[in-house]
């Protein structure tokens, strides 16, 4: 039969008959969507960096407004690269790049809401935040998103717009968001129950070595049947993601500012190669440690300890030929 229209309200679900197909749009994510697109309206000046932060044309593209040497500015400040950590200083900065429209900055900015780290802990702002850089394509603050509305303390959760912003970051390969996709789709939280949804999604993220969702996978395997456990496999086996936008993901800095991590100098032709070689898999498996450059810097190095923890591993975050070995098994 022809869909029809229905007012429906998300907590009206289980009340359906069995087999009915069903997505649900909240009313207010299109008022949400307005408010966090109207935090970024303009660029936004700011006063000339210290010294210490780098050189004069960094320091004097970020006065001016350039939202990028605004981010890189404030990752310095955050992190305490050349100057003392001040994360307040760092949340200053980042605000100006967000307003400006840079995805990372608003996804960096809304961490900050959600912990309180150089700002006072607002969740209903850093979800502003996690929303604009959604929308612009951050697959980090997808997640981010989906996992706050999901359920605190004393707030009732919206399983239907956790549902979506999972759904878009676990079709762009973040093994996070397909796994609780797949918890989702199992328990029909937000979506209609469906065991092969689950099935599927929890053998991707399995793929990237989620060792939970093998278990998951297992367990909703008992209830399918071999015919369509054998096709979902071959699904999986031919599952590609979605594009990533590196911009909205990745900042990516003018060499003329010289912003080449500490450990570069001291990086052998050989080991450029192994790292360059990790970064890749890591990105492939879902980690995030932007454009393979063969640097080990502190975002590659917070890759590697992200997938040795989840591994079991180490956290060193040592990039060896070992570990290249273990991405090339899971990658493959």
């Amino acid at each position: 039969p022809a869909p029809q229209l229905a007012s429906l309200k998300s907590n009206d679900a289980p009340a359906l008959p069995g087999g009915v197909i069903f997505s649900i749009e909240e009313p207010g994510t299109a008022s949400e969507a307005a408010t966090a697109e109207a935090l970024t309206a303009t660029s936004v000046k700011g006063p000339m960096p210290s010294e210490a932060i780098g050189p004069e044309t960094l320091r004097k593209a970020a006065a001016k407004g350039d939202p990028i040497a605004q981010y890189t500015v404030a990752i310095c400040y955050i992190d305490g690269q050349g100057v003392s950590a001040d994360p307040e200083a760092g949340a200053e900065w980042l605000e100006r790049a967000a307003r400006a429209g840079l995805a990372p900055a608003q996804y960096r900015l809304g961490t900050m809401y959600e912990r309180g780290v150089g700002v006072t802990a607002n969740i209903d702002t850093a979800r502003s935040w996690y929303l604009a850089a959604a929308e612009r394509g951050n697959v980090k603050a997808m997640h981010n998103l989906a996992v706050s509305v999901s359920g605190r303390a004393g707030s009732t959760p919206n399983y239907v717009l956790a549902a979506k912003w999972y759904q878009e970051a676990a079709l762009r390969g973040l093994a996070d968001s397909q796994f609780n996709l797949g918890i989702l789709a199992e328990h029909g939280l937000g979506r209609s129950k469906d065991l092969a949804e689950a099935y599927k999604w929890y053998s991707l993220a399995a793929a990237q070595g989620d060792s939970e969702a093998q278990k998951r996978r297992t367990s909703v395997s008992s209830q399918l049947t071999s015919e369509m456990i054998v096709a979902i496999d071959e699904k999986v086996v031919n599952w590609k993601p979605k594009a990533v936008s590196p911009e909205a993901n990745d900042v990516a800095e003018p060499t003329a500012w010289g912003a080449a991590p500490a450990s570069a100098s001291n990086q052998t032709p050989e080991s450029t190669t192994l790292v360059s070689r990790a970064q890749t898999l890591l990105n492939k498996l879902g980690y995030d440690v932007g454009v393979p450059d063969g640097l080990a810097g502190n975002k590659t190095l917070a890759g590697v300890k992200r997938f040795q923890q989840r591994n079991g591993l180490a956290e060193t975050g040592e990039i060896t030929v070992e570990l290249v070995s273990r991405l090339e098994a899971l990658a493959g």
